[in-house]
C-alpha cells in the first residue's frame, strides 16, 4: 500500500500495525461488533483502519468524503457509530456534526482535543486478536439513497473475503498486481473490490490524490501498473491520449469500466487501444461492492458474428448466478429479448439491510437478491442492463427506458449531457421529460432535439418537455441523480 506522498506499508507491516491499532480501538471501550465510522480522504490510514477493524472484529461504516454535514449525519446516527475517524480535509464538517462519540484524528490532521490514530496504534498491544467468525459483520455500506433514505448493506467478514477472490479472478489480477487507485476509498465499493482484492494476490495498491488522465497514464508507464479503473466521464479523454502512444500502457493487464453506463461507441474506442484488456462489468454495494458479471478478453475482440458484446455487462462471474424474472418473480427465458428484473445469487451478497427488515425481505428472497435493475439475458448468458427499475417510465402502459432516449438526444451536436425522467401526467400516468446541457449555451434549441427524436424514436418515447439546464444534479458518487432531477422539474415547471 503506497500513499499519494510515496510512503506506504508492506503487507507484513500493515498486519502488525492493524493488530496494535485494533487493540488501541478496543481500548477506547469498544467491543467486537461496535461500529467505527470513517469520514476520510484517500490515505494509507484509511486502509490501516479497515485492517484494524477486520482483526479486532469491529464494523467499518464508510462515509463519503464529499458529504455535507447533513448527509453524513444520517449514516452515522443510523449505524450507531461510537467512533468517528476523520482526516484534515473533513475536520470542520466532523466538528460541526455534534458527534457524541469519540473523534479520532488521522493522517495530517492535528489531534488537538481529539485522539490520534497514530497514538492508538502505538499504545495497542502486539498480541494476536482472537479469531473473528466469517459470519461477523464487517461493514455497513450505505447505498446512494437516490430513492428515500440510504439503506445500510450489511457485509460480513466472509462476504468481503469471498468478494476479494471473486474480483481478483474477474479483474484478471496477476500475482503481485500493481493497482493505480482512481476511485475514492470513501465510496463503499472501493476498498472491498479494489484494495482487498489486491491483497488477495499479494499486490500493491498505489493511491492517487487529485488526478487526471495524463497523470494516470504517467503513473501506469512509470510504475508498471497492471490494473486500473476508468469512470465513464474520462473514457474519451483516455482513449484520445492512449491513441497517441499505446506503448505507454504496455504493463496493463486489465482496465476496468463499471459503475455507470457508457455508450458502446466510447467503450469500443477504448478497446481499439487496449484490446481485450478492457473489462466491462455490473455490480452493486449489496454484493460487497463487487462484480456480478464481467466480460472476458474474447468478448471485447471482434468475433465476426455481428454482435457487439460491449453493449452487454458480460456474463456471470464464477461463483455467481444471474436470472431475469417477471413482476411475480417467475423466471423469464434467456433469449435476449424478454425484459425483466435481474436477480443475483452470490456468496458475496449482503446479509440484509441494517435495521430495515421490510427492505431486506423485499430484496432478499429464497437466496436471491432482487437488484431493482431491469435487463435481458441472452442464450449465451450475456447480461444487458437497461435501466434501474425505479427509473423506468411507463407512459400510457408503454415502457420507456431513459437511456434509449438519452442516447438519441446526445447525438445532437452541441448536447454535452442529458438525463431523461418520467414526470406525473394526468392522462398517461407519466410523461417523458428531458434535461439537457448544451455547450456553448444556445447552440441547440428544442426544435432540433424534437426533430431528431421524431426521426429515431417511437412517438410515445419522445419527450413532451425539454429543459435546458446549466448542469445536471449529481450524487456524491458523481452519477446523475434522477430523483433530484425529477424533484427539480416537478417543483420548477417553468425552468428552461
Amino acid at each position: 500500500m503506497v500513499g499519494p506522498d510515496g510512503h506506504g506499508l508492506s503487507h507484513g507491516a500493515l498486519l502488525r500495525d492493524a493488530t496494535r491499532l485494533g487493540h488501541g480501538l478496543l481500548g477506547l471501550g469498544l467491543q467486537p461488533g461496535d461500529r467505527v465510522a470513517a469520514w476520510m480522504q484517500d490515505t494509507v490510514d484509511y486502509v490501516r483502519l479497515y485492517a484494524a477493524c477486520a482483526v479486532a472484529g469491529l464494523v467499518v461504516v464508510p462515509i463519503n468524503a464529499r458529504f455535507t454535514v447533513h448527509e453524513a449525519g444520517f449514516p452515522l446516527a443510523d449505524a450507531g457509530a461510537r467512533v468517528l475517524v476523520f482526516t484534515e480535509g473533513v475536520r470542520e464538517r466532523a466538528e460541526a456534526l455534534g458527534f457524541d462519540g469519540v473523534l479520532v484524528a488521522a493522517g495530517s490532521a492535528a489531534p488537538g482535543p481529539y485522539v490520534s490514530l497514530d497514538d492508538l496504534a502505538q499504545s495497542g498491544s502486539s498480541s494476536a486478536h482472537p479469531p473473528v467468525s466469517p459470519d461477523a459483520l464487517y461493514m455497513i455500506g450505505y447505498t446512494s439513497g437516490t430513492t428515500g433514505r440510504p439503506k445500510g448493506a450489511q457485509l460480513t467478514q466472509g462476504s468481503v473475503a469471498t468478494l476479494a477472490r471473486m474480483n481478483a479472478q474477474s479483474y484478471r489480477l496477476p500475482i503481485g498486481s500493481i493497482a493505480a487507485m482512481t476511485g475514492s476509498m470513501s465510496f463503499v465499493a472501493v476498498v472491498p473490490s479494489h484494495v482487498i482484492s489486491h491483497f488477495f494476490v499479494g499486490g500493491t495498491v498505489r493511491l492517487l490524490d487529485r488526478w487526471d488522465v495524463e497523470s494516470l497514464v504517467d503513473l501506469v508507464e512509470r510504475e508498471r501498473v497492471t490494473f486500473t479503473y476508468l469512470p465513464s466521464p474520462v473514457l474519451s479523454d483516455f482513449s484520445e491520449l492512449a491513441e497517441r502512444d499505446p506503448s505507454r500502457l504496455a504493463s496493463l493487464v486489465s482496465l476496468l469500466h463499471s459503475g455507470s453506463k457508457a455508450s458502446p461507441a466510447k467503450l469500443r474506442r477504448v478497446a481499439e487501444v487496449v484490446g481485450g484488456r478492457l473489462v466491462e462489468g455490473w455490480g452493486m454495494t449489496e454484493n460487497s461492492g463487487g462484480l456480478v458479471t464481467a466480460t472476458v478478453p474474447g468478448d471485447v475482440l471482434p468475433q465476426g458474428d455481428g454482435v457487439d458484446r460491449l453493449e452487454t455487462a458480460g456474463r456471470a462471474v464464477p461463483g455467481a448466478l444471474v436470472r431475469v424474472v417477471d413482476p411475480t418473480g417467475e423466471p423469464l427465458p434467456h433469449d435476449g429479448i424478454s425484459v425483466g428484473e435481474l436477480v443475483v445469487a452470490s456468496p458475496a451478497l449482503m446479509t440484509g439491510y441494517w435495521k430495515r427488515p421490510d427492505a431486506t425481505a423485499d430484496a432478499l428472497r429464497d437466496g436471491w437478491y432482487f437488484s431493482g435493475d431491469v435487463g435481458t439475458i441472452d442464450e449465451q448468458g450475456y447480461v444487458t442492463v437497461s435501466e434501474r427499475r425505479v427509473d423506468l417510465i411507463v407512459s400510457g402502459g408503454m415502457n420507456v427506458y431513459p437511456s434509449e432516449v438519452e442516447e438519441i438526444i446526445l447525438g445532437v451536436p452541441g448536447v454535452v449531457a442529458c438525463a431523461v425522467v418520467g414526470l406525473p401526467h394526468e392522462r398517461w400516468g407519466q410523461t417523458v421529460a428531458a434535461a439537457v446541457v448544451v455547450e456553448p449555451p444556445g447552440a441547440v434549441d428544442e426544435q432540433m432535439i424534437q426533430e431528431r427524436c421524431r426521426d429515431l424514436l417511437a412517438s410515445y418515447k419522445k419527450p413532451t418537455r425539454i429543459d435546458f439546464l446549466p448542469a445536471l444534479p449529481m450524487t456524491t458518487s458523481q452519477k446523475v441523480s434522477r430523483a433530484a432531477l425529477r424533484a427539480q422539474l416537478s417543483t420548477d415547471p417553468s425552468s428552461t
